[in-house]
């Protein structure tokens, strides 16, 4: 049940991707759009930490520590807004899935070097193995997909595609490392829950400072928001989802399967979401190439963080 309870938080990723994006489209530019959905994202993780832990936060403890323990919130900055850019750009599949081998990447230099407070494990055959099943996972969907005439379902064409890929690995680079800094930060301050909360305010104050310095972003912040569907404000509820679900499933069933089992939730959920067009998604059909390509992103993901 617990690894169940993985899953379906792995699988919000997809739906806050996706209804970010929707969001977007009401408020006009993606930094307003990111500062909204942590906002949210924060208002309710705070709201859980004060119910759970109190008042009671020792931030005079956090600020002894090393600078990089605040830069969740930075890198959490770049993998949202950068998966509200993508998602129209190379669908909500390859929003999901392109970060997943940014994520194994620093993953392993992570581990190897003890980055961020994180206990240095070298890595084994195994793990480089993993590597290179993700690659071959991610050339499986986008190769095959294009020689079969698939496709993508962004509108991104030519080189730039590429560009936005490369970002995209950027992107799940950013993700392990919030991932890092933010567990060690949880260790200090004695809260997974409030860690987060913290990962989210500093997000959510640098997006309200770079939304207010470029002149696009200022008009969109500035200007009122049109209708929309009320889902697409559920983005910072999936933000805390996962925020909060991540911290009390690692300690239970451990780092590895709650990852494992957050990557199976978010590749299945980002294919559904993408074959219903769920959530104004573009609909696209099921291909071999894709659901092969899928099934090795996860083996070679089992591979780096399980073993």
């Amino acid at each position: 049940m617990l690894i169940l309870a993985a899953m379906a938080v792995g699988a919000v990723i997809p739906a806050q991707t996706a209804v970010n994006s929707r969001l977007r489209a009401s408020v006009g530019a993606p930094l307003p759009t990111s500062f909204y959905s942590f906002s949210i994202a924060f208002l309710c993780a705070v709201s859980l930490a004060v119910a759970t832990t109190g008042f009671h936060w020792d931030f005079a403890a956090a600020a002894a520590e090393p600078w990089w323990v605040w830069i969740g919130g930075v890198m959490g900055t770049v993998f949202l807004t950068g998966s509200v850019v993508l998602f129209p750009k190379l669908g909500s599949v390859e929003t999901v899935v392109i970060p997943i081998l940014g994520q194994v990447i620093m993953a392993l230099a992570i581990d190897q070097f003890g980055l961020f407070g994180a206990p240095q494990t070298a890595a084994s055959p195994l793990r480089f193995l993993g590597a290179v099943v993700v690659v071959a996972g991610i050339l499986c969907i986008h190769v095959l997909g294009r020689r079969s005439g698939g496709g993508v379902s962004g509108h991104a064409g030519g080189g730039s595609l590429w560009g936005w890929r490369a970002f995209g690995v950027f992107m799940g680079m950013c993700s392990a490392t919030q991932t890092a800094a933010n567990g060690y930060l949880g260790t200090v301050l004695g809260s997974s829950i409030q860690a987060g909360a913290v990962n989210l305010v500093v997000g959510a104050t640098l997006l309200l400072l770079l939304s207010l310095t470029f002149s696009s972003s200022r008009r969109a912040l500035l200007s009122p928001i049109e209708p929309g569907p009320w889902w697409m404000w559920l983005g910072g509820v999936f933000g805390a989802i996962f925020v909060v679900g991540m911290a009390t499933l690692a300690p239970i069933i451990g780092t590895g399967a709650t990852v494992v089992g957050q990557l199976a939730g978010t590749i299945m959920c980002g294919q559904l979401i993408e074959r219903f067009g769920l959530f104004g998604s573009p609909k696209t059909l099921l291909q071999t190439n894709r659901v092969l390509g899928l099934i090795l992103v996860f083996l070679g993901a089992v591979l780096v963080r399980a073993l």
